[in-house]
C-alpha cells in the first residue's frame, strides 16, 4: 500500500470520526431531553432542600427524599461529545477518542455516585423520621400547654370527655358540653321508657332456688342502660314461700349533672357555670330510682321468672359515705313488695313512675340526693 493509499486511508478514517461526531451531537440534543429530570433534581437538592435546611422542616425533608429518589441517568457516548463547529475533518479522531476516554471514566465513576445517592437516600429517609418525631413531640407539647391553658378556664372540678377537650376553642367546648348535659338529662329521664323494649329474657328451671336467684342477678347486672349507669343486684329465693329477696345498688346522686349549663365571657376569656338547683337535683335523682326500680322489677316479672314466684322484695340501696363521720353506709332509698299480678296491672309505658310506685304501696327516700333512707323490707 502506497502513500496515496494510507493518504486516503487516514481521510476517510477522519471523514467517517466526523461524521459520527456530528450525529452523536445530534443525540446528545436528544439525550438533554431525557436527563432534564436529573438535572433540575441535582439544582433543587442544592438550592432549596439542602441537608441543613431539611434537618429544620419535615417538609423540606419530604421533598429532598423525593428528588434524591430520581436516579441519575447512566452515561452515553453522545453525552462527552462537544457542539460544532469542530476544528475540522482531520481533527474528529482526536475529538472522538477524548470522547471515549471521559464516557469510559464516566461508566466507572456513575455506580460509585448512584452508591452514594442512595446512601444519602436512606440516611435522608432516617432524618426525616428524627424530624417528624421531633415535630410532632413539639405539637404534642404545645398542644397540651393549650388544653391546660383552656382546662384554666373552666370552673375548678369540671371534668371534660376527651372529644371535647379535643375541641380548639373554649366556645366549641361549651357548646358541646352543655350538649352532653341536655343529651344526659334526655336519657334519664328516658331510662324507663327505653329500658321496657330491650329486656334481657330469662327461663330458669322450676324450684331450682339457686338457679332462680343467680339468673335473677344476670338480668338486674345486663339491664339495658347507658354504660355511665351501674347497677348490682344480689338476689336469694325462698323455695317455701315462694318470694324473691332482691338488694340493689343504685347508682349515687353523682349520675345526675351537677351543671345546668356553661357559657363562654368572651371579656374573660373564661367559662361560667350556671348550677342546677338542689330541688331539681333531688327530684331528677328521685325520678332515676324509681325509674330503675320499676325497670328491675319488669325485668323480673316479665321476663319468664314470674311463673315461679309468689312475690318480689325489693330494697334499692347506693353506696355512699356518711357526709358526718366519712364513713361507708348503705342507705335503702325505695323499698317494695309486689306480686305478678299487681305488678301485671301496671302501664309502665305510659305511667308516672311515682304513681306506679304508690300504687305498689312502695316506700320511697324523701330527700335521696341527701341520702335520706327509707325502712327496708323484712327479709
Amino acid at each position: 500500500m502506497g502513500p496515496s493509499d494510507r493518504g486516503r486511508r487516514r481521510a476517510a478514517l477522519e471523514l467517517e470520526a466526523y461524521h459520527l461526531l456530528w450525529n452523536l451531537w445530534r443525540m446528545s440534543r436528544r439525550a438533554a431531553l431525557d436527563t432534564s429530570n436529573w438535572d433540575s433534581a441535582c439544582e433543587l437538592l442544592q438550592t432549596y432542600y439542602t441537608v441543613n435546611q431539611a434537618r429544620q422542616n419535615s417538609e423540606v425533608c419530604a421533598m429532598r427524599i423525593r428528588y434524591l429518589e430520581v436516579a441519575e441517568p447512566a452515561p452515553r457516548l453522545a453525552d462527552f461529545v462537544g457542539a460544532p463547529p469542530y476544528t475540522g475533518v482531520p481533527d474528529a479522531p482526536r475529538l472522538l477518542a477524548q470522547a471515549r476516554y471521559e464516557y469510559q471514566l464516566a461508566r466507572v465513576r456513575h455506580p460509585q455516585r448512584e452508591q452514594q445517592r442512595l446512601r444519602e437516600l436512606e440516611t435522608t429517609k432516617a432524618l426525616y423520621a428524627a424530624v417528624r418525631a421531633t415535630e410532632a413531640r413539639a405539637r404534642a407539647a404545645e398542644l397540651a400547654r393549650h388544653r391546660e391553658w383552656q382546662q384554666s378556664r373552666w370552673p375548678a372540678g369540671v371534668v371534660l370527655d376527651t372529644d371535647i377537650y379535643s375541641l380548639d376553642t373554649l366556645s366549641d367546648q361549651v357548646d358541646a358540653q352543655n350538649i352532653r348535659i341536655e343529651s344526659r338529662v334526655r336519657t334519664l329521664s328516658g331510662l324507663l321508657r327505653d329500658g321496657l323494649g330491650n329486656l334481657p329474657q330469662a327461663t330458669p328451671a322450676e324450684g331450682d332456688a339457686t338457679s332462680l336467684a343467680a339468673q335473677v342477678d344476670s338480668l338486674l347486672t345486663s339491664l339495658p342502660l347507658p354504660g355511665w349507669i351501674d347497677v348490682e343486684a344480689t338476689a336469694t329465693f325462698a323455695a317455701g314461700s315462694r318470694e324473691l329477696i332482691v338488694e340493689c345498688r343504685l347508682p349515687t346522686v353523682d349520675v345526675v349533672p351537677k351543671a345546668q349549663s356553661y357559657r363562654y365571657v368572651k371579656g374573660q376569656d373564661g367559662v361560667l357555670e350556671t348550677v342546677r338547683p338542689p330541688e331539681e337535683v333531688n327530684t331528677l335523682y328521685a325520678n332515676i330510682i324509681e325509674q330503675l326500680t320499676l325497670l328491675s322489677l319488669a325485668a323480673i316479672l316479665t321476663t319468664g321468672i314470674a311463673p315461679h314466684i309468689d312475690a318480689v322484695v325489693f330494697n334499692g340501696v347506693v353506696a355512699a359515705k356518711d357526709p358526718r363521720s366519712g364513713k361507708p353506709i348503705r342507705p335503702c332509698l325505695v323499698s317494695v313488695r309486689v306480686s305478678p299480678d299487681a305488678f301485671a296491672e301496671l302501664d309502665l309505658a305510659n305511667a308516672d313512675p311515682r304513681t306506679c310506685l304508690e300504687r305498689l304501696s312502695a316506700t320511697v327516700s324523701q330527700n335521696p340526693a341527701e341520702l335520706l333512707p327509707v325502712r327496708p323490707l323484712p327479709t
